[in-house]
C-alpha cells in the first residue's frame, strides 16, 4: 500500500506549519519554552547521518514506501498504551 503524492504533500505542509507555530511562539515567549541544549552536529549525540536523513524525510517533496513505514512505526509508538 503506498502513500499518495497529494496525502504526503498534507502531511509534509501539517509538519512544517506545526514547527513554524512552535519556532514563532518560542521567539516570541522565550520565557515559557525549555531551551533544548545543541551540540554542533558530529560532535557528540546523534551522528551525522541521522541529521540528513531527518531533513531528508521532512524535505522531500515526495513518499516512498520507506517513509511510510516510518510513519506507521513512529504514530505506533506515539499512540501505544503507557507511553
Amino acid at each position: 500500500m503506498g502513500v499518495s503524492r497529494e496525502s504526503w504533500q498534507q502531511y509534509r505542509r501539517a509538519m512544517i506549519r506545526e514547527t513554524e507555530r512552535f519556532i514563532e511562539f518560542g521567539l516570541r515567549h522565550p520565557e515559557c519554552v525549555i531551551e533544548i541544549p545543541a551540540k554542533p552536529v558530529g560532535q557528540g549525540g546523534f551522528p551525522k547521518q541521522v541529521a540528513e536523513w531527518f531533513w531528508r524525510m521532512v524535505l522531500t517533496p515526495r513518499p516512498t514506501s520507506r517513509m511510510q513505514q516510518f510513519k506507521n512505526w513512529f504514530q505506533g509508538r506515539r499512540l501505544s498504551p503507557g507511553r
